[in-house]
């Protein structure tokens, strides 16, 4: 598990009673978490982010009308936003299928039921993808750093209708020690290590990298009958997970698939 000594609390310069009973409500939620050794509740007053980093450098949550945002520097925020998601809901809507989509739905298709463990949540995007594209799916969406889950989770929430909510479970945890710890085993295990190759650091995917310490990740998960890997093209894992590799040759994040031969199927 990643340790984060402390957070601060605040709101947006604009607030209202409902801003203040939300970082009531964190205060009590955050300060309830092992990882955590303090959370604070600071008056944001007319304070810029970089004005409140010049007094403290601890990580904030900033609650907005739009949702939660994090921010371990003044200059990129953490927080949920669908981003190139919506390149790709727009072509699921044309039946052109999205990487990810395309091999769940060789492997199982769009009608059937399913669990789906995104081990590794970050931004929550592929979470999110996979809910929209399998209406019977049952994600599991699974980030071990508190904050990043707190934050993505609320903000996420407020983008899912009731079906999709009932059909999505949020879990602050190892994904390893946590799948290994189930009593049935899931379809799909997908990992997203993309801290593994920084592909830039001067935005949100860098400033997610640069907080998060990767996991080493084992070759040892049991509990999944299909592993989906997203990766950098010279990552080690797709030959460490035994995993069959998609070749992109205009991208140097490739996809792979293992099979958990060890499963009956």
């Amino acid at each position: 598990m990643n340790i984060v000594t402390n957070v601060r609390l605040t709101t947006a310069v604009k607030a209202d009673a409902s801003l203040y009973k939300q970082v009531e409500d964190a205060y009590f939620k955050l300060s309830a978490i092992s990882e955590i050794g303090q959370a604070t509740i600071i008056k944001r007053r007319k304070h810029t982010i970089k004005q409140l980093f010049q007094q403290n450098t601890t990580p904030i949550i900033v609650f907005e009308r739009t949702g939660p945002k994090l921010y371990y520097s003044p200059d990129h925020p953490i927080y949920f936003h669908l981003d190139t998601t919506k390149v790709k809901l727009k072509a699921l809507e044309q039946n052109q299928l999205p990487i990810l989509v395309d091999m769940v739905n060789d492997l199982k298709g769009r009608g059937t039921k399913f669990s789906f463990v995104d081990g590794t949540m970050g931004f929550g995007r592929d979470s999110y993808l996979i809910l929209k594209a399998f209406p019977n799916a049952k994600v599991y969406a699974v980030e071990q750093n508190p904050l990043i889950h707190f934050v993505i989770s609320i903000g996420m929430k407020q983008f899912l209708n009731e079906d999709m909510n009932s059909r999505i479970q949020f879990i602050h945890a190892d994904f390893q020690e946590w799948i290994n710890k189930q009593d049935e085993i899931v379809d799909f295990l997908y990992l997203d290590p993309m801290f593994e190759q920084t592909l830039n650091d001067s935005d949100r995917m860098g400033e997610l990298s640069r907080v998060t310490h990767s996991t080493i990740i084992s070759e040892n998960i049991s509990n999944y009958k299909k592993l989906i890997i997203k990766a950098h093209y010279k990552s080690e894992l797709f030959k460490k997970l035994n995993a069959i590799r998609c070749i992109r040759k205009t991208s140097k994040t490739h996809y792979g698939i293992s099979i958990n031969n060890q499963i009956q199927k």
